[in-house]
């Protein structure tokens, strides 16, 4: 059993802060996922963060003195990434170890990373983390070795120098490399076949999972949990109709993302960047909807997936049915328990109004072409003509023409 630690968050509020309060709730939950037990949160309204000491030394002091000195408290956490030179001094006034926002993501990051690639593209993000840190004293590097905000994939003591360092983020580099060049090589194929492609999307903990699974009649991990996923999932399914595509489960989104984090896992957001339809899953649970479907929507045009169709999908709605956000897109869906099939009834309608629509004649004696016509592309009717031994189908089909060329019709 782990050992569960104590903790305070410090945030400085400044104008530009959207919403302090639900910040400091998700570090609460974040701090949560790493056994941190958050006793205190303290905020302090400024015009902009203390490039020496991130809060005041003061308003520091003021936090220190308010708890008993027996009181003992393992971590400050700051609600911001903070340098180096911050971290000294909010340690030497608080008398704790002292970790960042960015720390825990990472933290939980490497502990929830389970393939290669995932570790890896972990360990890259800690590893340009640390690397400006080094800088003179830095963080205390007595601390790296272990404790939350430090720890690796493994669990492996961090090389502190410098030099080496920088070496190991050239080699995580070009493995990523080979990770990519292979998923580029499956993302060619895959539109060579004209497959098309859904990717679930959302904020941490929202669902996905869940959906994926129930969607995919898989068993893949899903645990009420912040990023619980992080390698993405991709299975085939088939809708109602009988067509068949492919749906990928990704890493899920979250406020003030780390940078580091964001090009680590570039790669891995990508894949839902290639998608072409998107499922946004947003949890009806939770108190922040608005600010959890801003966050999505911010980081989708950052990764220049506005232009994806997508559609909204309101999860959890098991847990409180009575209130949820409505977004501008007209394509809202609630979830209230409804089973896998009209899930994905809902998808395939949704993807008729982004498809061309087709009529073809197929004749009998070519039963591959029909079942390939089913496959390939949306069949809505088919009616087969006795006389000419023929069936009349009609249906939707991506940009392509799969209809086409499967009835051996030229494309107009």
């Amino acid at each position: 059993m782990s050992k569960t630690y104590k903790g305070v968050i410090i945030s400085v509020n400044t104008q530009r802060r959207k919403d302090v309060q639900s910040e400091v709730e998700e570090l609460r939950s974040l701090a949560e996922s790493v056994d941190i037990e958050i006793i205190g949160v303290h905020v302090q309204n400024r015009s902009s963060a203390d490039p020496r000491s991130y809060a005041g030394t003061g308003f520091l002091s003021e936090v220190r003195e308010s708890y008993d000195e027996d009181e003992v408290i393992d971590y400050t956490i700051v609600n911001d990434e903070i340098t180096a030179s911050q971290n000294r001094s909010i340690e030497t006034i608080m008398d704790t170890k002292v970790i960042d926002r960015t720390q825990v993501i990472l933290d939980i990051f490497s502990l929830r990373a389970m393939s290669k690639a995932g570790q890896l593209q972990v360990e890259l993000a800690q590893l340009q983390y640390l690397v400006p840190r080094l800088k003179g004293q830095g963080i205390n590097l007595s601390r790296l070795g272990a404790g939350i905000g430090t720890r690796g994939p493994g669990e492996t003591k961090l090389e502190t120098d410098r030099r080496h360092i920088n070496q190991r983020i050239k080699e995580i580099r070009k493995q990523l490399q080979v990770v990519e060049s292979h998923r580029e090589r499956y993302r060619e194929k895959r539109n060579r076949n004209q497959v098309v492609k859904v990717s679930l999307i959302g904020y941490t903990n929202a669902g996905k999972s869940s959906l994926f699974n129930a969607m995919a009649k898989s068993d893949t991990y899903e645990q009420n949990a912040l990023f619980a996923t992080l390698d993405p999932k991709t299975r085939q399914i088939t809708l109602p109709s009988g067509f068949e595509c492919i749906l990928s489960d990704t890493v899920g989104f979250i406020q003030n993302l780390p940078t580091t984090l964001v090009e680590s896992f570039k790669s891995t957001l990508e894949e839902a960047a290639d998608s072409d339809f998107l499922i946004h899953v947003i949890d009806n649970s939770s108190e922040n909807l608005q600010t959890h479907y801003d966050t999505v929507r911010s980081l989708m045009k950052q990764l220049d997936m506005e232009h994806i169709p997508s559609i909204v999908f309101f999860n959890k709605t098991d847990i409180d049915d009575s209130v949820y956000y409505t977004p501008s897109e007209p394509h809202a869906y609630v979830n209230t328990g409804m089973p896998p099939m009209d899930i994905l009834r809902i998808l395939e309608d949704f993807m008729k109004t982004h498809m061309d629509k087709y009529e073809a004649e197929l004749p009998l004696s070519e039963p591959q072409k029909i079942y390939d016509l089913k496959r390939y592309t949306i069949v809505d009717e088919q009616v087969l003509d006795d006389d000419t031994e023929t069936y009349r189908m009609t249906g939707y089909e991506p940009p392509g023409a799969w209809s086409n060329r499967i009835s051996g019709r030229n494309e107009e």
